[in-house]
């Protein structure tokens, strides 16, 4: 297995859900929550599957259904039909998830913790859920709940930097110095807090140059 993890846009891609089960919802959820377009196929179907906004066909899937598709989730729990899927989408280069067995596929489903436009996404390639859990909920614990008016301030900061500094590593220095005190504090950086920072990276490099 080679993963490589990638955010990608959701939003109207076809996707394909075999299963009708709590793992299945699970899946489905995730993907509706990201506005794809999903199809379930499966014979039974669990209540909370049909209040989603999903096109539900109640039949065994087939090797057919995976056309057009742009991800297949395996979830019905079948080795024949996992495998069956699997070759049809290698076949026709389509990303293959397989809910219980993460080394038959060629996509995985990270635990995702998302604040703002900060995502943290943590996998263990099915190793160990509860690792995986765990390292996600701990990492989340450090991203600051405005996180998003940081990202703001880091982006209003950029250019003011190649104003003030010459040099690529004094203004990398001085970024930096300043996001870890957004992140220390939890928020951004009022105008007199940039100032002293800026002033402080003014001395220092002036040291620097005279010793």
């Amino acid at each position: 297995m080679s993963f490589y993890p990638i955010l990608l846009d959701w939003q109207g891609v076809p996707c394909l859900i075999a299963g009708g089960g709590a793992i299945a919802l699970h899946k489905a959820e995730l993907l509706c929550a990201h506005g794809a377009d999903v199809t379930v196929v499966a014979p039974m179907i669990c209540p909370e599957l049909s209040d989603l906004p999903v096109t539900v066909y109640r039949r065994k899937v087939t090797a057919e259904d995976v056309t057009g598709k742009r991800l297949v989730i395996d979830a019905t729990g079948s080795g024949e039909a996992e495998r069956m899927l699997r070759d049809a989408c290698r076949w026709q280069g389509i990303p293959f998830n397989s809910a219980c067995r993460v080394g038959d596929g060629t996509a995985v489903f990270p635990a995702v913790h998302q604040t703002g436009r900060t995502v943290v996404a943590v996998s263990t390639l099915g190793a160990s859920p509860a690792a995986c859990t765990r390292l996600r909920d701990e990492l989340a614990a450090h991203v600051p709940e405005e996180m998003d008016a940081i990202l703001d301030g880091m982006a209003a900061l950029r250019p003011l930097s190649r104003e003030w500094f010459d040099d690529q590593p004094t203004r990398r220095r001085f970024l930096h110095r300043c996001l870890d005190k957004m992140l220390k504090n939890g928020k951004p950086l009022d105008p007199e807090e940039t100032n002293v920072l800026r002033q402080e990276i003014i001395n220092t490099t002036a040291e620097e140059r005279e010793s």
